[in-house]
């Protein structure tokens, strides 16, 4: 499986480790909006940085892992249901629980996996 990572910070780092670490899983990109975090994660795994509308646009990418800043989480989710990839999302969805919902119930519909650490 091919992972993009958005976030490059220090969940990030821990969760570039467990991708690269795991043979059933290739992590491929990052993105990150400190250009400084991406470009040295990108550097120490011999990936690629590229924008979240590339790593989204991208068919060849199965899955994203959402370790960006809590308030991306629920439309990086979104997003990544809507250009149909698997998602890993770090903990919370979002900080109301409404729109934790609303997210869950978009999840739900669109047969990949959906998980939150």
């Amino acid at each position: 499986m091919k992972v993009a990572l958005f976030g490059a910070g220090r969940i990030g780092k821990v969760h570039a480790a467990s991708i690269r670490a795991d043979p059933r899983s290739e992590l491929v990109a990052v993105t990150d909006v400190v250009a400084a975090a991406a470009e040295g994660l990108a550097a120490e795994y011999g990936i690629a940085v590229r924008s979240p509308e590339d790593i989204l646009a991208d068919p060849s990418i199965d899955a994203i892992l959402v370790a960006s800043s809590t308030n991306t989480h629920a439309e990086l989710i979104e997003k990544g249901v809507a250009a149909g990839k698997a998602i890993f999302c770090e903990k919370p969805i979002d900080l109301s629980l409404d729109r934790a919902l609303e997210v869950r119930r978009i999840a739900a519909g669109h047969g990949r996996p959906m998980m939150m650490g």
